[in-house]
């Protein structure tokens, strides 16, 4: 074979090779079978549902808040003196019940300023018995020189004659000693600093030998009798809250335990706040500092409180689960053909918890619970029923 013929030959092999390749998958393509088609089917989203029902239900509003007393004072004496004795109790702490003792000042010189008073009234009552008389006889005399007179014709007497004055300036100054003694009697009293009420003993600063005056604070006193607890919420809220006693439970969580005291809504302050604009109520709590059986503690002061407050019923409503409550207040319904309802609804009160319904859902149909991406509605649905299909 010539050279030049091989060399043509070379150059043809690979366009033979390319054509070979192309007619074999042109065949190939005209020889295979066309696939089979199938339908696809779609099963639905799996979702949990919850089967709602119409029922009356008191709205429950809570809310936190400090224990504070009732009553707290400061204990100042009325009168001066030298403090002699102090009940051992008087501290920080201590309990005392209404009328007990708590300071004595010393009496000497409330009880001579007595002994004075009643000398004084003594005198006072001596000098009005002795003008008494001398008006008597003077009234007879002048009646006698009445008689004598050849003129009948009476004329009033002049009061002088009569000593009317000074009858009048003597019971005047036994008023004035006999209220000088009632104010001498008070001061000795006064000496006894007693409990007005059943107390507790916040601070104190009196000691035996101390000088106190009627400026001087001896100690600090609040009321066991009644608690109270300012609670904060919305506005809005008030509108559910009888005002008064409304039923509140207060709770108060020490450790991993809580314990629970019975409450009462008193009043509210009508006063907004002007940063959160939030309304407050005041809750009392009857004997709070005394523990009931030894099955749990007294609440203290200054103690932290949770409060829920029992509000006004609502009748047929239907509560939900506050996570339900999608965007523009609807909700998710599964309808009776496993398809999904996107539905509007009214709202009684939606708080982070729970949503009462008014109006837009019906007692016993299906709310979805589970979150669906690409939700839309006629969307098909596979319900589970306790973890199963159904």
């Amino acid at each position: 074979m010539s050279p030049k013929l091989r060399k043509w030959l070379r150059r043809l092999i690979p366009l033979f090779i390319v054509l070979f390749g192309a007619m074999s998958m042109i065949g190939l393509a005209m020889t295979r079978k066309r696939p089979q088609r199938q339908e696809v089917h779609t099963a639905g989203a799996l979702v949990d549902v919850i089967k709602v029902s119409q029922q009356s239900r008191n709205v429950l509003i809570e809310g936190t808040g400090t224990v504070e007393p009732r009553y707290e004072i400061s204990l100042i004496p009325q009168v001066s003196g030298k403090i002699e004795w102090v009940h051992p109790n008087f501290e920080a702490g201590g309990w005392f019940h209404k009328g007990d003792t708590l300071v004595q000042i010393e009496k000497k010189d409330y009880e001579l300023a007595v002994r004075q008073a009643e000398a004084t009234v003594a005198q006072a009552q001596y000098q009005e018995i002795l003008a008494r008389a001398n008006a008597e006889i003077a009234k007879r005399e002048w009646e006698i020189m009445q008689g004598q007179s050849e003129d009948n014709a009476s004329s009033s007497p002049d009061p002088l004659v009569l000593h009317e004055p000074q009858l009048r300036q003597a019971e005047a100054s036994l008023q004035s000693a006999e209220a000088a003694l009632d104010k001498a009697k008070l001061n000795l009293e006064r000496t006894v600093l007693t409990a007005p009420f059943n107390c507790m003993v916040r601070s104190e600063s009196a000691a035996v030998g101390q000088l106190v005056s009627t400026a001087t604070v001896v100690g600090t006193l609040y009321d066991t009798g009644i608690a109270e607890i300012e609670v904060t919420m919305p506005v809005s809220d008030l509108l559910w809250v009888p005002i008064p006693n409304a039923y509140a439970r207060v709770d108060y969580k020490t450790g991993n335990k809580t314990y629970s005291w019975d409450g009462r809504v008193d009043r509210k302050i009508g006063v907004v706040d002007e940063v959160g604009r939030m309304a407050r109520l005041v809750v009392q709590v009857k004997n709070p500092f005394f523990a009931k059986g030894g099955d749990r503690p007294s609440l203290d002061v200054g103690s932290f409180v949770s409060v829920e407050i029992e509000g006004r019923e609502i009748e047929n409503t239907v509560p939900l689960p506050r996570a339900v409550i999608h965007e523009n207040n609807q909700v998710w319904v599964a309808l009776p053909d496993s398809t999904l309802e996107f539905r509007d609804v009214s709202l009684y009160r939606l708080t982070p918890d729970e949503a009462l319904i008014e109006s837009g859902v019906n007692g016993g149909e299906m709310v979805v619970t589970t979150s669906i991406t690409g939700a839309a509605p006629g969307m098909k649905l596979r319900i589970q029923d306790n973890g199963e299909e159904q």
